[in-house]
């Protein structure tokens, strides 16, 4: 649970206690460490304004949910979760968004794509995981999906659950499994709309981003004509040399903190909007999340999972409709690049809160991964006269 003081962001002490397993020297590390977001720190990305609460729930009707898993410390310890989003207020499969996903790099996994691709319709969910984890999500999603839809691949076809997933391996002990179909189910039931928790919760709890301790960021943008356009991420990718914010080399700056660079990682990333876009339109907006990833410095790995998956809630297709031909918005062409300026500067954002929110997290083996050090952020920021 996430309280504020004096309009900064800290976690719990229960769960602060929690994450350090008693350990009291990490204890002072992190609860004399309290976490913002970017724009706490006074760092502002773009031009454009934030929705109220700077989430992807600003599209209206996305909620979201998150179950946060810590057990044990040492060689077992389990540090992951699930991230849930849920499109919009009703049933998505009967009532389906247009889509399109984008593959940057795609050392990685995100289950019912082909689906997408072929129809350009979001059937279910979206579920955020560590790796070893998707088969469990997918069941329990299948099932989910079975009890509120009992006619689904019965009489009606079949849906393809959107799982994806990052490596949380250098965090938690991944071939434990740990996650349980209940787990899954009460990320779904608790999923809402306003405020989003951030950093090490739900799917990014094991992640690391920049050398740095990663997880779940999220930002959004309004543009004029009304529309939102937000943006999720799970960050678990990058070296901290990379690390770029607004163009200033902070990775390269930061001192200490030293952290042994695991296998090379993977973000996944979603974006929404209310704007009516078609399934070729929302491709292009997908891209655009590519290029705020390049603008906070990160470069694709060869061995990084790059996903990207784009919706929108502007048109909403029956899945029984039985009319000939559906009535449907969609935004000129030549007038979106607005949008594509809210999605570049709202990704940018959410892997940075990502990475400000995120506190120091002891793991697997007693690996540990730092919360980037915001006194030297702001510092570094001040230096080039930012």
């Amino acid at each position: 649970m996430k309280t504020t003081l004096g309009g900064l962001s800290f976690l719990s002490f229960t769960s602060l206690i929690e994450q350090v397993q008693n350990d009291s020297e990490l204890k002072k590390l992190v609860v004399g460490s309290p976490r913002k977001r970017l724009r706490e720190l006074g760092i502002k990305i773009g031009i454009l304004e934030t929705g109220p609460y700077n989430a992807l729930t600003d599209v209206e009707g996305v909620k979201v949910g998150q179950t946060t898993i810590i057990k044990g410390k040492g060689k077992g310890a389990a540090r992951t979760g699930i991230t849930v989003i849920l499109p919009h207020s009703g049933n998505i499969y009967e009532e389906n968004l247009y889509a399109s996903f984008f593959n940057l790099n795609g050392w990685g996994e995100m289950t019912g794509i082909a689906a997408i691709e072929n129809t350009g319709l979001l059937q279910t969910p979206i579920f955020l995981t560590g790796t070893y984890n998707v088969g469990i999500v997918h069941n329990a999603a299948l099932k989910y999906l079975s009890q509120i839809n009992p006619q689904m691949g019965v009489t009606d076809e079949m849906a393809h659950p959107i799982v994806a997933e990052c490596f949380d391996d250098d965090l938690s002990d991944t071939r434990s499994r740990p996650i349980r179909e209940e787990d899954v189910f009460k990320a779904i039931e608790e999923a809402k709309t306003g405020p989003v928790e951030e950093g090490a919760v739900g799917g990014g709890t094991g992640m690391t981003a920049f050398d740095f301790k990663g997880g779940i960021g999220t930002s959004s943008r309004r543009t004029k004509g009304n529309y939102t356009v937000g943006v999720l991420v799970m960050a678990n990718t990058a070296s901290r040399e990379e690390l770029r914010i607004d163009g200033v080399p902070v990775g390269r700056k930061i001192q200490g903190y030293d952290y042994k660079p695991g296998n090379t990682k993977s973000i996944i990333m979603i974006t929404a909007t209310n704007a009516p876009l078609l399934p070729f339109q929302l491709k292009k907006m997908a891209k655009r999340v590519a290029l705020g990833l390049a603008q906070v410095g990160a470069i694709s790995h060869p061995g990084s999972g790059d996903i990207i998956l784009a919706f929108s809630t502007g048109n909403s297709i029956p899945r029984n409709s039985v009319v000939p031909f559906h009535q449907i918005r969609s935004v000129n062409d030549f007038w979106i690049t607005p949008l594509y300026q809210a999605t570049v500067e709202a990704t940018q954002e959410a892997i940075l809160n990502a990475l400000t929110m995120a506190q120091t997290t002891v793991g697997r083996d007693d690996n540990t991964a730092f919360g980037i050090p915001l006194d030297q952020v702001q510092s570094i920021m001040k230096k080039y006269s930012w």
